[in-house]
């Protein structure tokens, strides 16, 4: 299981695509920031190269 802290700081109501906040994953003891929910999306999608895919 991976576990991750997601802070939102500021966020457009017009466009709810534009959101700006940090990312922060706890295992690897990383931190980046992201602008749009694209950005978030693929910060977690990002694989960890040190674990193994499981599949349900």
């Amino acid at each position: 299981m991976e576990n991750y802290i997601v802070r939102i700081y500021r966020r457009d109501s017009a466009d709810p695509n534009k959101v700006a906040g940090v990312f922060e994953s706890v295992e690897q003891e990383t931190e980046n920031t992201f602008t749009s929910l694209n950005s978030l999306v693929e910060l977690l999608a990002t694989e960890c190269p040190d674990q193994e895919s499981v599949e349900d």
